[in-house]
């Protein structure tokens, strides 16, 4: 399993291949939940998971067939730094939606659909009747690194998105999703921010310094900035 560990924040492969505790869901049959449990490989924490789906009788034990939910149930918070150069809104409702992942994965990837478009619409000025038709607008820019583009671009299919458009009123929907994609949607997030608030802060801060030193020298500033 693939996640962020709630206790430290690192990106980590959390081996949930042991045997677990398996409970038959009485309100459902042939589905049940599974208990598992490991220490983060990075800080040594105890990390909790909790799976469900369709469960098979073995002899005199039940056995997970197909996993349908997976999800951190302890610690229920998950730590993700924002990085200081991300405003609000956004770093707020990123916040909210790195907390309700353990509670509520299909919530967290609605917060996280909902920060994407509001990037689009806010910082680069496109607005089309649905998400995935802004998107598409977004990818059709040329300085915009392929590492994003694939990610953001696979959005798409997070969340049944070719069965459900998800139009401008509905971006914040309740839609299902896949164990792990509410989490690898908070990870294409990150990869925004640094492409559409981080980086540029940085380069202005170099150019800041280095206009600095060209006026300390009597020499033209950069081409294109004027310090009066």
């Amino acid at each position: 399993m693939r996640t962020q560990c709630p206790h430290c924040g690192t990106a980590i492969f959390l081996d949930l291949e042991d045997e677990g505790i398996l409970l038959p869901d009485i309100n459902s049959e042939g589905k049940g939940f599974e208990i598992l449990a490991n220490l983060c490989p990075s800080c040594g924490g105890v990390i909790v998971v909790q799976r469900y789906g369709e469960i098979i009788r073995k002899s005199s034990w039940w056995e997970m067939e197909r996993v349908e939910d997976e999800r951190v149930i302890y610690p229920l918070n998950t730590k993700r730094a924002v990085p200081p150069e991300v405003p609000e809104p956004y770093r707020k409702d990123f916040e909210e939606a790195s907390a309700v992942l353990g509670i509520s994965p299909k919530a967290s990837a609605a917060l996280s659909r909902r920060i994407l478009q509001a990037i689009l619409h806010q910082e680069f000025g496109i607005s089309k009747g649905s998400l995935a038709q802004e998107i598409e607008e977004f990818l059709s820019r040329k300085d915009v690194p392929s590492s994003l583009a694939q990610a953001i671009d696979a959005i798409r299919n997070v969340g049944n998105f070719a069965a459900h458009p998800i139009k401008d009123n509905q971006t914040g929907a309740i839609v299902e999703v896949e164990p792990g994609e509410a989490d690898w949607l908070l990870d294409v997030l990150e990869l925004m921010f640094d492409y559409a608030f981080v980086q540029p802060a940085r380069i202005a801060q170099m150019r800041e310094k280095l206009n600095a030193k060209l006026q300390a020298a009597g020499k033209p500033l950069m081409k294109g900035d004027n310090l009066t």
